[in-house]
């Protein structure tokens, strides 16, 4: 008797064109709306600042140059999301996009990774990582001035090492395990990966410095606001990681969102051993709200939420502890796929090697 059964299809938010055309259009609609009426939308947050407060200046100069700053970035914020969403809104456009992608995102006959499963497993492992990041926000905020917490050589300090060092095992192994899969190119992102977290390990400890006791260099003294032999805490490069951590947890939400859209409908093995799982999404938008730009400071809705309940973002090593599960995240659920095609590798090769004896013999 032929199976009639169906297979369950995750709605694909891509090819959605209502709902791309609609988002572009509330963006559209909202920066206009800010725009022409910019005065009484102050006004009326001015309005409402003085129900909830008692005395007099409610709205201080700061605060009503913040205000003004908000509206002026969500006016912004509108237009960006219009210029975005109303062109995918299109048909065409869309098309164009997914036959430019399809070369390297598009299943192919001789990809093998099974699909993604959004079970039990999934959604518990969603769960846990959300858990974990209000524990880090509570725990880092509350206790900031607690040094065998954040101090030098305190404990968020040598998880971020733990998990760097982790993370480059990991990618090292991922690396090893593809030598013998048709991902040769890939491959490398491992072992660059893999090199980039040894030695984010190592700038964490300051390569040994205060274990070992020597001095800092004059040279890097000088330009470091530590006073420590890094990098990472030299003013340009500082601005460098704090811009790279949003902008790089922003195109993680996208890529694990790209998965989830794509996953049942085909999503060759290069794009699964490249984008992220959605699971770290807690975290990632943890990272997010803590090192938003000062461009987007007026539109971080959770963060001013945070700030006004007196909750908001104190020092540096929440985003800092989330990066690093984040990356163990990746590189393990990343390894665990690697090893598996390495073993369908070598099954093929030991299959090849048996017929060729037997036609030898």
């Amino acid at each position: 008797m032929a199976d009639n059964r169906v297979t369950a299809q995750v709605p694909s938010i891509y090819e959605a064109s209502a709902l791309w055309t609609a988002m572009g259009l509330f963006g559209l609609v909202l920066a206009l709306f800010l725009v022409v009426f910019d005065g009484p939308v102050f006004s009326g947050v001015e309005w409402l600042v003085e129900i909830s407060q008692s005395g007099p200046n409610a709205l201080s100069p700061e605060t009503a140059a913040a205000v003004t700053n908000g509206i002026d970035v969500w006016a912004w914020s509108g237009i960006v999301v219009a210029a975005i969403a109303l062109p995918l809104g299109n048909g065409r456009v869309r098309a164009a996009l997914a036959n430019a992608l399809r070369p390297t995102a598009g299943r192919q006959e001789s990809d093998s990774l099974p699909p993604d499963r959004y079970g039990l497993v999934f959604f518990l492992s969603l769960i846990g990582v959300f858990v974990f990041a209000g524990l880090a926000h509570w725990a880092l905020r509350a206790h900031l001035d607690t040094d065998w917490l954040e101090g030098e050589d305190g404990l968020s300090e040598w998880w971020s090492v733990a998990t760097y060092l982790a993370a480059a095992v990991f990618a090292g192994a991922a690396f090893w395990a593809l030598r013998a899969t048709r991902h040769t190119k890939l491959r490398y992102l491992y072992l660059f990966l893999a090199v980039g977290f040894f030695l984010g390990a190592m700038e964490e400890i300051s390569w040994g410095q205060r274990l070992v006791g020597w001095g800092t260099p004059s040279v890097i003294q000088e330009i470091n606001f530590q006073d420590e032999t890094t990098i990472h805490n030299v003013n340009f490069a500082n601005n460098i990681i704090f811009e790279a951590l949003f902008w790089g947890s922003a195109l993680g939400m996208v890529g694990g969102l790209w998965r989830l859209t794509a996953n049942l409908r085909g999503l060759s093995d290069q794009m699964r051993l490249l984008l992220p799982s959605l699971t770290m999404a807690p975290a990632l938008l943890m990272i997010m709200v803590w090192r938003t730009g000062d461009i987007w400071e007026g539109a971080n809705i959770p963060r001013l939420v945070m700030d006004n309940f007196n909750h908001g973002p104190r020092g540096s090593e929440v985003p800092e502890v989330m990066l690093g599960l984040c990356i163990i995240i990746y590189t393990f659920t990343n390894l665990k796929r690697a090893r598996y095609l390495s073993r369908l590798a070598g099954s093929a090769t030991s299959a090849t090697n048996k017929e060729t004896a037997k036609e030898r013999s």
